[in-house]
C-alpha cells in the first residue's frame, strides 16, 4: 500500500514547510469568512487543506488512469507514469538504459520528463527497494489514527510555530492576542483614533481598559461590524509603542506604557541573575533539594500535577525586598498567561481581609510585582511561608500570608558592618510562620543596598565561603544546611540553588557530613 504522505508522522514533523499556496489559501479564508482566527483554527485549516489537496491530486490521477512508479516493473519509452512520493506528478518516460551498480545487481535507469519541473532520473526492473512493498495502491491504513485532528493534538504545535514564523515575515496575516485576520481587511485606525485611546486610558490611570471601552470613545463608521472593530483598534494599538497589552490570555486589556510601574518595565536589581552555567550536575540529593526550593532560575523539574491547585512557598530576600513573589515552575502555573504580551495585568487577593491590589506578571523577569504594602503589613520575614492558588474570577490570585500569634524567637539575623554581611542568632518578634532554615531576619531592609551593589564585584566563591563561615558560628557543630546557605548568599547575591551546591561539591574546604550539611575546613582555604 502506498501511504498518503499526510498520513505520515515524519511530513509533519520533519518534512513540513509552509508554502505560498498555504498562505494564500488562509488569506482567501479570512477574506471570505471576515472573521479572526486563533493560531490553532489556522493549522486546522492548513491541515485539512493539504490533505483535501493531496486527495484531489490522487483522484486526478486515478482518472488519468497513468501506471504508479514501482522500481521493480520494466518501462519502454513513451510511458506515462504518475509518482504518488512526490505529490502524484506526472511524466513520461524519455530514456531507458541499463543501470551500473555491481551491489544491485541487473537493473535500468529511465529518465522522466516533468515538463516544466524538468528531468529526474528513477531506477526500473530493480527487484529489491522498499516502494516496491506498496504494489502501486493506494490505501489509508492509518485514516483513523491520522485524522486532522489527531494532526493537530500530536504535530499542531510544531506546525503553529512554523506557520506564525512564516506569517510575520509575510505581513499579509497580522496578529493580535492569539487572533489572525488578513491586513488587507483592516479598517483605518489613524493618529487621531490613537490619540483618543490615549486620553481615554489616561483618564482611567493609565487603564487597563477594554477594546470595547477604547472605541465608545472613537467615531468609526457604523457601516464597519464591531468584531472589525475591535481587531483593526486592537491591531492598531498593538503596533504603537504607546500602549501594552497586559489582558490574560483569552482577555484583551490596554495600558499606557509610561503610566505602568518602573518595577514592571524594568527588573528590580535584586532580582537580576547572572548566566547560569547549564552544564553544573548535582548529585540527587541536591538535585532534590533544588526541586522543592524552586527558584524560578532554577534547572527544569517535573511536578506533576503537584502545583495545578495551591503552592505553598517561602521567600527569599530578593523578592522580600523589590515586594514580588518568584514565577517558578510550580508558581507560575497559579498565575495568568498571555500568549505573547510580557507582562500581564491581574488583581491580587489578600487571603485573610479579602482586600484587593493590582498585581503584575512579568514573565520575561520571571517574578510577580505587587505585594510590597503587604509584605510591610504582615511583617514578612526572609524564608516566611505564603500560599498562593487561584481566585474564584479567572483574573483573581490568592495570596494568603501564614499568620501566627506573635512570639519573641531566637531567628538568624542578619546585618551590615564595614560593607560585610554577618550573621548571628537574636531574639526576635515574630507573627508569622517560616522556614527555619531560610529565615533570616533583617530591621532594615534599605542598608543592604549598598552592600548589595559592592558585592557584585566580590568574587562569587569568596561570598560563599564568607557567608557560610558566617551560618557556622550559630550552630555547636558547626554544620550549615545547603538550604539556609542558598537563602543567606541571597541576602546578598541572586543566585540560583545550583551554582552555589556546586561550590559545596567542588570546593575542598567544603565537608559533607550528611544529609545536606557541610562544615567548613580551614586549613584547606585560602582565602583569594
Amino acid at each position: 500500500m502506498i501511504q498518503r504522505k499526510t498520513q505520515s508522522s515524519s511530513y509533519w514533523d520533519e518534512n513540513f514547510s509552509v508554502e505560498d499556496s498555504d498562505i494564500e489559501y488562509l488569506n482567501n479564508l479570512l477574506l471570505e469568512d471576515e472573521t479572526p482566527l486563533t493560531t490553532d483554527e489556522l493549522v486546522s485549516a492548513l491541515i485539512r487543506n493539504r490533505i483535501a489537496r493531496e486527495q484531489r491530486a490522487i483522484e486526478m490521477q486515478l482518472t488519468r488512469g497513468s501506471a504508479a512508479y514501482l522500481p521493480k516493473e520494466t518501462y519502454t519509452l513513451g510511458q506515462t507514469l504518475s509518482f504518488p512520493q512526490i505529490d502524484f506528478a506526472t511524466g513520461n518516460v524519455t530514456a531507458v538504459r541499463a543501470g551500473q551498480n555491481p551491489e544491485l545487481g541487473s537493473f535500468d535507469v529511465i529518465t522522466i520528463d516533468f515538463g516544466e519541473s524538468g528531468a529526474r532520473e528513477f531506477a526500473a526492473r530493480l527487484v529489491t527497494h522498499k516502494l516496491n512493498a506498496s504494489e502501486g495502491k493506494l490505501g489509508d491504513a492509518d485514516a483513523v489514527a491520522q485524522t486532522p485532528e489527531h494532526i493537530l493534538e500530536h504535530h499542531g504545535q510544531a506546525i503553529a510555530a512554523k506557520l506564525a514564523a512564516t506569517l510575520k515575515v509575510k505581513g499579509d496575516i497580522v496578529p493580535i492576542a492569539g487572533h489572525w485576520f488578513s491586513h488587507t481587511l483592516l479598517a483605518d485606525i489613524n493618529e487621531g483614533h490613537l490619540n483618543l485611546a490615549e486620553a481615554a486610558l489616561d483618564m482611567a490611570g493609565g487603564g487597563p481598559l477594554g477594546t470595547h471601552d477604547l472605541l465608545a470613545h472613537l467615531d468609526l463608521p457604523v457601516t464597519i461590524n464591531d468584531q472589525l472593530k475591535i481587531f483593526s483598534l486592537d491591531y492598531a494599538l498593538q503596533e504603537d509603542e504607546r500602549f501594552d497589552e497586559v489582558g490574560p490570555a483569552g482577555q484583551v486589556l490596554w495600558y499606557l506604557h509610561r503610566l505602568e510601574p518602573q518595577e514592571v518595565l524594568n527588573t528590580p536589581p535584586t532580582l537580576k541573575v547572572e548566566a547560569v552555567d547549564e552544564s553544573i550536575k548535582l548529585p540527587i540529593a541536591l538535585q532534590n533539594l533544588e526541586a522543592d526550593i524552586d527558584d524560578e532560575f532554577g534547572s527544569p523539574h517535573d511536578y506533576g500535577d503537584a502545583a495545578n491547585g495551591e503552592v505553598t512557598l517561602h521567600l527569599t530576600f530578593p523578592h522580600r525586598r523589590a515586594g514580588t513573589l518568584p514565577l517558578s515552575e510550580k508558581v507560575k502555573r497559579i498565575f495568568p498567561t498571555a500568549y505573547e504580551s510580557p507582562r500581564v495585568r491581574f488583581t491580587l487577593v489578600d487571603g485573610h481581609s479579602g482586600e484587593k491590589h493590582p498585581g503584575w506578571v512579568v514573565r520575561e523577569g520571571r517574578y510577580v510585582y505587587g505585594l510590597e504594602e503587604w509584605y510591610k503589613k504582615y511583617e514578612m520575614p526572609v524564608g516566611g511561608t505564603i500560599t498562593v492558588k487561584r481566585g474564584e474570577a479567572p483574573e483573581e490570585v490568592v495570596v494568603k500570608i501564614a499568620r501566627r500569634k506573635l512570639a519573641r524567637e531566637w531567628l538568624r539575623t542578619a546585618a551590615i558592618a564595614d560593607g560585610k554581611i554577618s550573621f548571628a542568632m537574636q531574639k526576635r518578634p515574630i507573627t508569622t510562620d517560616y522556614d527555619e532554615l531560610m529565615i533570616v531576619s533583617l530591621d532594615n531592609f534599605n542598608v543592604f543596598d549598598e552592600a548589595w551593589k559592592k558585592m557584585e564585584r566580590q568574587p562569587f566563591a569568596k561570598i560563599v565561603a564568607d557567608v557560610f563561615r558566617e551560618l557556622a558560628k550559630l550552630t555547636t557543630q558547626s554544620a550549615v544546611h545547603a538550604r539556609s546557605l542558598y537563602s543567606a548568599v541571597n541576602v546578598i547575591r541572586r543566585v540560583p540553588p545550583a551554582p552555589i551546591f556546586h561550590e559545596l561539591i567542588s570546593r575542598p574546604y567544603f565537608v559533607h557530613v550528611g544529609d545536606a550539611y557541610w562544615r567548613f575546613d580551614e586549613s584547606k582555604y585560602s582565602e583569594q
